[in-house]
């Protein structure tokens, strides 16, 4: 396991209706597989200044195609991916060895920003609301996300 710098900031991003457009990919079969319009610029900018990881859900295998056929990959830290079944259940063992780092966690799922807020207050919650989740999610009492984004243009302005 790479030692990780104290005080580095690393940001985390979701896949699916995060980054990657279920909605297309649902439409053609299957067959097209992109990003939402703005991924690929936002990554290119915020990877000259921070770490870029994942911290998804889903078969690893699957997810890492989506990476690589979007053209995404490239922006990555591969040492800072993690793609599980049931990423719920490995909050605390993935987070625990960033905890001397500045965190923030890009996710359309409110529920897992609020699972990880209440293991690890310190990481910044950004929620994209959008997708199938998004639109379907109650408020969860007791939880906001630090900042809510319909679009990740709008990261630029929030991680610095």
């Amino acid at each position: 396991m790479k030692k990780l710098l104290k005080n580095k900031k690393i940001v985390f991003f979701d896949i699916d209706y995060t980054l990657f457009n279920v909605d297309i990919f649902k439409k053609s079969d299957l067959k097209r597989y992109e990003n939402y319009q703005e991924v690929e610029n936002v990554l290119k900018i915020l990877s000259k200044k921070f770490s870029l990881g994942i911290f998804s859900e889903g078969e690893e295998n699957f997810q890492r195609e989506k990476l690589n056929k979007t053209g995404i990959e490239k922006y990555l830290d591969q040492g800072h991916i993690y793609i599980m079944q049931g990423k719920n259940l490995l909050i605390k063992k993935t987070f625990e060895r960033y905890k001397e780092n500045t965190i923030f966690l890009v996710d359309d799922k409110l529920t897992i920003l609020s699972q990880v807020k209440s293991i690890y207050p310190n990481v910044f919650t950004i929620w994209v609301k959008r997708g199938e989740y998004a639109e379907k999610q109650e408020s969860i009492k007791g939880f906001i996300p630090d900042v809510q984004v319909t679009d990740l243009n709008e990261l630029r302005n929030i991680i610095q």
